[in-house]
């Protein structure tokens, strides 16, 4: 099991990061191994987590904690994939934003491919991806 932490900032104010990351149907253009999102009800989905070669579906609950201006998602069942998306205010157009994440690969060959990663993290990828996501136009609805 691997638990990483890493921390950005970026230039938007909170109120618009906290925004765009409440679309959970959007992260896989930012988080690392997380293919498709479905929304199953309120609140709850299924991932659609890449492990190494093979593809697993997960039943995760995600919720935004707007007083704590954190947005948090929990594996229902099987092997951990959770985290948590943690906004504060630099200033009134900057957010600093720290990502935490604790992933169990299932299987053997993906945790064998889980001793040889590179030194950069996935926590710091899923922040710089997640900045580009950020500053890219929103996609009109």
């Amino acid at each position: 099991m691997t638990h990483q932490e890493a921390t950005a900032v970026v230039n938007l104010p909170v109120a618009d990061v906290e925004t765009r990351l409440r679309d959970v149907g959007s992260w896989p253009r930012f988080v690392v191994g997380l293919e498709d999102v479905v929304k199953t009800a309120h609140e709850r989905y299924t991932f659609s987590v890449r492990d190494g070669h093979s593809t697993r579906e997960v039943p995760v609950c995600a919720i935004p904690h707007p007083r704590e201006h954190r947005v948090s998602w929990k594996a229902l069942s099987g092997p951990a994939f959770d985290g948590e998306f943690r906004l504060h205010p630099e200033n009134d157009r900057q957010t600093r934003v720290t990502v935490s994440m604790v992933a169990e690969p299932a299987g053997f060959l993906a945790n064998l491919s889980e001793l040889f990663r590179s030194s950069t993290t996935t926590a710091e990828i899923v922040l710089q991806r997640l900045d580009a996501f950020l500053v890219a136009p929103v996609e009109a609805g």
